[in-house]
């Protein structure tokens, strides 16, 4: 039984490693409520180093929608930083996933920006999500392609 453990654990990360090794990149996190995430996601020389959310709702707006307005809605920004040290173009395909308790998508969104040679970016999804929903979804699934131009 250990033995079988120990073969899904290598296979698992072989299948990880492989897909860092294709440029693409997928993580579910806790939801980062304000925070910022580090990622250092990279493939050859350009690297997603951080996500950054923004605009969350504060304690009493979250409040306000439970009593008041439970179809409030906000926008929540999440910024992502990309450092391209190549002297190649990479188009970058991200995507944020706001999931429920359940792991239903509740909200998405997604960007396709490209990243010039020898620069760093940021690069901004929006989502507008009901107040409610982003206060009581537990996790956020991240995703990036990384390809070259």
């Amino acid at each position: 039984m250990q033995i079988k453990l120990g073969i899904a654990a290598v296979l698992g990360a072989v299948a990880s490693l492989a897909l860092a090794e294709e440029g693409r990149f997928d993580k579910t996190i806790a939801f980062p409520r304000g925070g910022e995430v580090k990622l250092d996601w990279s493939y050859q020389k350009c690297a997603i180093e951080n996500l950054r959310v923004l605009n969350y709702p504060s304690a009493f707006d979250i409040e306000k929608a439970r009593r008041e307005a439970p179809n409030d809605h906000t926008t929540i920004q999440w910024e992502f930083r990309i450092d391209n040290r190549s002297s190649n173009k990479y188009d970058v395909k991200l995507s944020v996933e706001i999931l429920d308790s359940s792991g239903q998508v509740v909200k998405a969104g997604e960007r396709s920006p490209t990243v010039s040679a020898h620069s760093a970016e940021t690069a901004k999804i929006s989502t507008r999500v009901r107040t409610v929903e982003a206060a009581d979804s537990p996790k956020v699934r991240i995703r990036a392609d990384i390809v070259p131009r």
